[in-house]
């Protein structure tokens, strides 16, 4: 199979105490921030269907109000072909997330990999698979660190696993992103700019570059050859204008204005997954000029 073909794809329901979740980010109470959920679960069951116009099978996980943020399912695995990697979240609070996740790819059969080092930390947002290699964002304070980076060199040993320095809190898919076969869309942050140049220095393959004029717009979700991406009014005339141009398959675009009051984005919302009859490694795409003078991979 191919990478970025998918037949399934995870989701969780948005609790009630999700109204508080972006409180976190901010140093105190603010009433704009307060999250209204049933805005949110409308923007969750748009995403849903979506989804099913994106020809995959989506299993909706029963909400947790012990976990505010269960809706973020990504960041509880990383799942490339028949292995599934386990993580562990840098929030406390919110290592509970991955049992049900944990249950779900039991289910259907998955190969399992848990992580054994206890100072080990990886989330799923920090985990970028291009289809021919991983790029693993390290952060700073409880985000994923280099023993995490190390438990997905070890889950994926057939792929090159590259980490990359992030400034601040945010996670990897939150700056860049798969928006096609080879593409990588990058927002226009500082951030985002030196995250990108570094996969520029380190990445063994070639990627064509789109660049979008805020980070907001560079996160999208590519599946089944359709681009799921944010609205007109979310990400700017700009960068609306350079997907529509640019990206010529099909595109579908969502408004999470209510959700990312919470401090998450499009990506975290869901957990693809290609499920075969028997188990089967993903087919790379890789060609001989892909590969570029770049083959050796070091923490940075």
């Amino acid at each position: 199979m191919s990478a970025f073909n998918y037949n399934y794809a995870i989701v969780s329901r948005i609790p009630n105490s999700f109204k508080y979740s972006g409180q976190q980010y901010t140093s105190k109470y603010e009433k704009e921030n307060e999250i209204d959920v049933e805005k949110a679960r409308e923007e969750h069951r748009q995403l849903i269907e979506t989804l099913k116009k994106c020809e995959v099978r989506v299993i909706e996980l029963q909400e947790e109000e012990d976990y505010p943020e269960c809706c973020f399912v990504d960041d509880c695995a990383v799942v490339i072909g028949a292995t599934a990697l386990i993580t562990r979240l840098g929030q406390t609070t919110r290592q509970g997330e991955v049992a049900e996740i944990r249950k779900v790819l039991k289910d259907l059969k998955f190969r399992i990999v848990e992580i054994v080092d206890p100072d080990a930390i990886v989330e799923g947002g920090d985990v970028l698979f291009t289809g021919k290699e991983i790029f693993v964002g390290l952060g700073q304070g409880r985000r994923t660190n280099e023993r995490g980076a190390s438990a997905v060199v070890d889950a994926f040993p057939e792929y090159n696993v590259t980490p990359v320095r992030i400034d601040g809190q945010v996670q990897l898919k939150s700056l860049v992103s798969m928006a096609g076969k080879d593409i990588i869309a990058v927002g226009n942050s500082q951030n985002a700019n030196r995250v990108m140049h570094q996969i520029r220095q380190v990445a063994q393959y070639s990627y064509r570059i789109l660049k979008l004029d805020n980070d907001k717009a560079a996160n999208m979700l590519y599946v089944n050859g359709r681009l799921i991406h944010r609205t007109r009014e979310e990400i700017g005339d700009r960068s609306y204008s350079v997907l529509d141009e640019k990206i010529t398959y099909a595109k579908h675009k969502l408004q999470l204005s209510e959700i990312e009051k919470s401090g998450g984005v499009l990506s975290n919302l869901v957990l693809f997954l290609k499920k075969t009859t028997l188990p089967k490694e993903i087919v790379s795409t890789i060609t001989s000029r892909d590969v570029t003078m770049y083959s050796e991979v070091n923490f940075m």
